[in-house]
């Protein structure tokens, strides 16, 4: 099991979890390959990246330079002003690149001109993921292949104009004993970190869910994996204070025929909708990205989000 909270884990001891946790996600029968060589990436953008399930080099990003509400109340910007940016190798040699950008609507322009200039580089979508935040933000996503190291050094540039948040962002893969998730989510919601990848952003908590039917999405010619965005992400406001009150920041990436259940189980759990719009150019079978939000006891709040992955799973099975 991946390092959660119900024990205290030694930093050695989460690392080699971690390691163990790639090894086991690894999808079956997957060939053997050498570790990739991510230094060139890493060095272009100035910082290092997590290396998640089926060799993805992953970049949390976080506007710290921001101080964001939603609906009046101060929110954390590792929940609210987040984003990605994720690399994996094609099998052309070439490399993957995706993410999601956040930027305020002053700086949508310079970010997509930045973004523009490298043609391997195609924008996939322009939406806000929350209502009543302020400052108003806008996340561009994109997809791209070519050479890695050019990719990097221009989503660089282009990250330059919403002030590098993939800069000094403190991730720990596993919950690293901060606190106990147990505490605050229900054991069925929690036995699904077993499927899945947990780290902690800053004073976030961040779990990352593949869909069951990974295997048969792909972006062009790269198969899907959850650390590219393809699958469930959430990000959960902790309580370190105490109490099971937890805010939350779901994305949930369907097939348009799960999109309407999942809404009316989130909308019933307490869930507010925020967006809906696709991520993706090439995505093959296409996805629509479901944003939801809410703040609430977290044990019936996930027990909704298990609800929803519930349709998910009824709804691959049945195609299975």
């Amino acid at each position: 099991m991946l390092a959660l909270g119900f024990v205290r884990f030694s930093r050695s001891q989460l690392a080699k979890a971690v390691a163990l946790a790639v090894v086991f996600f690894s999808f079956a029968g997957e060939k053997a390959v050498a570790a990739p060589d991510w230094s060139a990436i890493q060095s272009a953008l100035g910082a290092t990246g997590t290396e998640m399930p089926g060799n993805v080099l992953r970049f949390e990003l976080v506007r710290s330079d921001l101080t964001m509400t939603v609906n009046g109340q101060a929110q954390n910007v590792g929940a609210v002003a987040n984003g990605f940016v994720a690399f994996k190798n094609s099998s052309d040699g070439q490399v993957f690149a995706d993410g999601a950008l956040p930027a305020q609507e002053s700086e949508v322009v310079a970010l997509e001109t930045a973004l523009r200039a490298n043609k391997h580089i195609h924008i996939s979508g322009i939406g806000s993921h929350f209502l009543l935040e302020s400052p108003k933000l806008e996340w561009v996503e994109f997809e791209a292949l070519g050479d890695g190291s050019d990719l990097a050094t221009s989503l660089a540039t282009a990250l330059a104009t919403i002030h590098s948040p993939q800069m000094g962002v403190g991730v720990i893969p596993g919950t690293d004993n901060v606190f106990d998730p147990a505490t605050i989510l229900p054991p069925k919601f929690l036995k699904l970190f077993d499927e899945g990848f947990v780290e902690q952003l800053d004073q976030v908590f961040a779990f990352y869910l593949p869909r069951p039917d990974e295997n048969s999405i792909s972006i062009g010619d790269v198969r899907s994996e959850a650390g590219l965005g393809v699958g469930q992400s959430f990000y959960v406001q902790v309580p370190f204070e105490g109490g099971s009150n937890i805010t939350l920041d779901v994305d949930f990436a369907l097939r348009p025929e799960e999109v309407q259940a999942v809404e009316d189980t989130l909308r019933a759990g307490g869930f507010t909708i925020s967006s809906e719009a696709s991520h993706f150019l090439h995505d093959n079978p296409h996805l629509q990205f479901v944003h939801a939000t809410a703040s609430g006891d977290g044990f019936a709040l996930g027990g909704s989000l298990y609800s929803a992955i519930q349709i998910i799973r009824g709804d691959s099975n049945r195609r299975w």
